[in-house]
């Protein structure tokens, strides 16, 4: 059994709070890694509430939430996932629970994940590394537990150029295109029932459709 302490100015829904350290079912080849690592050697956890065990410092110049990625006045619980000695998870949390979670997720000592948490628990944004290269190429969003919108930087540079929209069952809405790298989205696409049903374009480069084709 992995051996896991508790620092007591957690309160008991530090326990509940300790589910969402898995990825969401679209990173299941990450959760397979980890489990494997898991299985090869017992996990250690250490929790502490000063900033000696926060994890490394990320690129924060296109981060959708640069401003709340300081670890000051929080909790933070290291996880040692791969039984190498070494941190691999951040966890950080005020009184009241867990508000983030940081995750390297191929263990090369750098930040690939990052999931930040309402007061009840739930993640309402992720952010991840695709190519582990120190940059977020993947941010998704969530409302009531489904995800409701995801960019995506397509060149793996920090830029998103791609940001898909979802209705309320978590079907796809509407993908929209920075095609040029100017910032502005220049093509769209409409999706009913998971089919393409129509496409738009912007012909004027003032960011809006202007031009459409019914499929």
């Amino acid at each position: 059994m992995c051996k896991k302490t508790e620092n007591k100015i957690l309160t008991s829904k530090s326990a509940d709070f300790r589910t969402v350290f898995f990825c969401r079912d679209w990173l299941c080849c990450w959760c397979l890694m980890v489990g494997l690592c898991l299985l090869a050697g017992c996990a250690s956890v250490d929790q502490k509430d000063d900033q000696s065990d926060a994890g490394p410092t990320p690129i924060e110049a296109q981060r959708a939430r640069a401003g709340d990625l300081s670890p000051d006045g929080l909790i933070v619980e290291t996880v040692d996932l791969n039984g190498d000695g070494k941190p691999d998870q951040w966890s950080y949390a005020t009184s009241k629970g867990m508000v983030r979670i940081e995750r390297d997720l191929n263990f090369d000592g750098q930040i690939d994940l990052w999931q930040y948490l309402d007061e009840a628990g739930n993640i309402v944004e992720e952010e991840m590394d695709l190519d582990l290269d120190g940059k977020v190429d993947l941010v998704t969003f969530f409302q009531d537990g489904e995800i409701k919108r995801k960019m995506l930087a397509l060149g793996f540079d920090g830029v998103f150029t791609i940001v898909k929209f979802y209705d309320n069952d978590a079907k796809l809405l509407r993908i929209e295109r920075d095609e040029t790298g100017d910032g502005l989205t220049n093509s769209w696409e409409y999706y009913e029932n998971g089919k393409r049903v129509r496409l738009g374009w912007d012909t004027t480069g003032d960011g809006i459709p202007d031009t459409f084709d019914q499929l």
